[in-house]
């Protein structure tokens, strides 16, 4: 029994969206001169948000990475739908979060005393904003394939029989 070609295309493209998405997480990085007078450096690092984003794409494209490497006659795959939901789980968490990062960083929030960022640093809230909207359509994809995993397992033209 071989493995559907729509799976491993989306696989492929899950894998590949959680990499760009990691990747550009980890190079944004920003350093501006303010009025003439001091530098600031921002860096993804700098908000546990962004850092948890960071884990949580590597994870994604580790365990997409993994899943195809898989035999396709192998008893791991009954665990598969499961992880598949558990790692949905912990991407979508890291993008609600990443996306109120980002707004925050983007807009401020003058009650907590924090100052607006993407009018100094452009170029960092750029690459923020490309690695959360790649890692969005990874999310998507994944979900995608949890769909489709759930249709072939339980399908729906079948819970209607009763012989």
């Amino acid at each position: 029994m071989a493995k559907p070609v729509k799976t491993i295309v989306l696989r492929v493209l899950a894998v590949v969206s959680f990499l760009i998405a990691s990747i550009v997480m980890f190079l944004s990085n920003q350093t501006v001169q303010v009025q003439n007078s001091f530098k600031v450096k921002v860096k993804y690092i700098d908000w546990n948000g962004f850092l948890f984003c960071l884990v949580v794409y590597c994870i994604g494209w580790l365990y997409n990475g993994l899943v195809m490497a898989i035999p396709s006659g192998s008893q791991l795959w009954k665990t598969v739908i499961v992880l598949d939901v558990i790692v949905n789980i912990l991407v979508g968490i890291s993008l609600g979060v990443g996306w109120q990062t980002y707004s925050l960083i983007r807009q401020g929030n003058i009650y907590a005393g924090c100052a607006p960022l993407c009018g100094i640093t452009p170029y960092f809230c750029s690459k923020i904003m490309g690695s959360l909207i790649t890692s969005t359509i990874g999310f998507v994809v994944s979900f995608g394939l949890i769909m489709g995993t759930l249709h072939v397992c339980v399908d729906p033209f079948l819970l209607g029989d009763n012989s």
